[in-house]
């Protein structure tokens, strides 16, 4: 194989960043903008020691799940890299690809999986956004302060990049948070305030995040700043407040204050205007979201997802229940209705607030959450002569401490429900609890379609006691 040279590929997979993936002379070839069954000329860009890139040059052979993208972003916002692909055939994708990464690194029996989870209607589904700005640099003004060089754009990282791509109608974004990037870009050109260079790291502006209740129209406007301030926050509230209209209305407008290098490290927040929460509510319960938490980005597959969790988990009446990595509580109040005692454990101390504050709201006794590292929790709890029924666990995209997987294992509950949003860690936590000679089994798993017209999704998996011949 030679670079800048043509040859015919056809694509039989996809990758975890929506590239199409097929063999061209036996090595692995990676190709954006393909989707499984498509054949084409490819154009190689690059040759490494086991892995090839290249362009289209031609499309020969269409497969036939492909379709027209309806974004006229699509190829180069890194979003939504499934567009191109019908969405049934999105989710059958998802759920081969779910299977073969749990084989290939669980390594372990697996059983025949349920029906996946899908929409009906996988457009405008998410109830937060996280929108990346962007000005082209910036330079000092004559003043002493920092100066926007170049066009302003909010919007999302295009493939494999950091450049920012100005989105003015994102399909799997809401109405509400539209508006709120409108506002966005009245704000900066108002105030001047000075946009993040991540190049230099100087600038305040860095990034916004929009929360919205789908039950309620309450809309959380969220600023990233490289500073201790925001400049003219009244400014920001009488904007986003024009901004935002129709079915929506502005409850709450906060600040992250983030010198941090990497903005997924949190900052200290503020509540500059409004409420410090906003409402929501499914599945019968009420919740309020803070701007620290953590809350599911798809209210219709998030109700679907704790519908599987509960059918999974099966509480009793006599049953105790920890719920892990619990974030704001949602999951371990589904299960409270059911159980004679629910322990939440979250890290996070607001998140834990929030959790006691939802099981108030929701007038739910059974139930206690507590701040700290669930693998000392549950020691203390056990100490207490606290042990589980069910155990389950949500944890974050890089799995759980090998530790807390062993103190499960030590408090031998009768079913483990693990939630993840991360195929490749949520194996090897498998292989720890189910692995060869582990005392679990894998009995149910489940794809649940929470992020369409993308390459991730969620899956829900059942862990059962291992009987004497580890079967």
């Amino acid at each position: 194989m030679q670079a800048d040279e043509i040859y015919e590929m056809t694509v039989t997979d996809v990758s975890t960043s929506g590239d199409g993936i097929g063999r061209i002379e036996g090595m692995v070839t990676f190709v954006p903008g393909l989707i499984p069954g498509d054949t084409a000329d490819v154009r190689i860009t690059s040759i490494k020691k086991h892995i090839a890139r290249g362009r289209i040059e031609e499309l020969k052979e269409y497969s036939p799940d492909r379709t027209e993208p309806l974004c006229q972003y699509f190829g180069r916002c890194g979003g939504c890299t499934l567009q191109n692909m019908k969405y049934q055939a999105q989710a059958e994708l998802k759920n081969r690809q779910l299977r073969d990464r749990l084989q290939r690194l669980f390594g372990g029996s697996l059983p025949e999986f349920d029906e996946p989870a899908v929409m009906e209607d996988p457009w405008h589904y998410r109830n937060k956004a996280e929108y990346a700005v962007s000005a082209g640099g910036i330079k000092d003004d004559k003043h002493g302060g920092l100066k926007n060089t170049g066009t302003l754009r909010v919007g999302f990282y295009d493939r494999s990049s950091r450049h920012v791509t100005d989105v003015r109608n994102c399909l799997i974004q809401s109405e509400a948070a539209e508006m709120a990037a409108y506002g966005l870009r009245r704000y900066v050109e108002e105030s001047g305030i000075s946009v993040y260079d991540e190049k230099t790291r100087r600038g305040r502006l860095r990034r916004m995040v929009v929360k919205v209740s789908s039950s309620t129209g309450e809309v959380m406007v969220i600023l990233v700043i490289n500073g201790k301030k925001v400049k003219d926050p009244q400014l920001l509230a009488d904007i986003m407040d024009e901004a935002i209209a129709g079915d929506y209305y502005l409850a709450s407008v906060a600040a992250e204050y983030n010198t941090h290098r990497d903005v997924s490290v949190p900052g200290k927040f503020e509540v500059i205007a409004g409420s410090d929460t906003i409402k929501d509510s499914f599945g019968g319960l009420e919740f309020e979201i803070s701007p620290q938490s953590f809350y599911q980005v798809n209210p219709e597959m998030t109700e679907e997802l704790y519908k599987t969790v509960l059918d999974y988990a099966q509480p009793g009446p006599e049953d105790t229940v920890f719920d892990l990595y619990c974030g704001t509580g949602t999951i371990g109040l589904f299960c409270a209705g059911r159980s004679k005692y629910v322990w939440g454990i979250e890290y996070v101390e607001q998140a834990v607030l929030n959790a006691n504050r939802n099981a108030v709201i929701n007038g739910i006794v059974n139930i206690q959450f507590m701040h700290g590292k669930a693998e000392k929790k549950i020691f203390d709890l056990e100490e207490g002569g606290i042990l589980p029924d069910i155990v389950i666990m949500d944890p974050p995209r890089s799995g759980c401490r090998p530790e807390l997987l062993e103190a499960v294992k030590k408090s031998a509950p009768g079913r483990i429900v693990y939630v993840s949003c991360e195929p490749s860690t949520m194996a090897r936590d498998l292989k720890l609890l189910a692995g060869e000679g582990m005392p679990y089994k894998v009995e149910r798993v489940r794809l649940v379609d929470q992020f369409c017209q993308t390459v991730r999704s969620e899956a829900v998996v059942l862990l059962t006691p291992a009987d004497a011949s580890g079967n």
